[in-house]
């Protein structure tokens, strides 16, 4: 276990869930970059830092819902 917090963004592969991922990261969080697209996701995890890691995440689907909260 760490003891970095963590925060989860959705809609963070672009505009203003993109950039709030980034601050966050500045000021050292693990962030999860949600994003329907996983490979979007991939890609702005990898502008945001070390420290982000890509989840699929539809707020809409009960099941991506579901399987992004048991997320490791």
């Amino acid at each position: 276990m760490h003891n970095k917090p963590v925060a989860l963004v959705t809609g963070a592969n672009k505009g203003i869930g993109l950039q709030i991922s980034k601050e966050l990261a500045t000021h050292g969080f693990t962030v999860l970059v949600g994003s329907r697209n996983f490979e979007k996701g991939k890609k702005a995890a990898i502008s945001v830092g070390a420290d982000a890691r890509a989840i699929q995440l539809d707020v809409t689907d009960q099941h991506s819902i579901d399987a992004a909260a048991a997320y490791p």
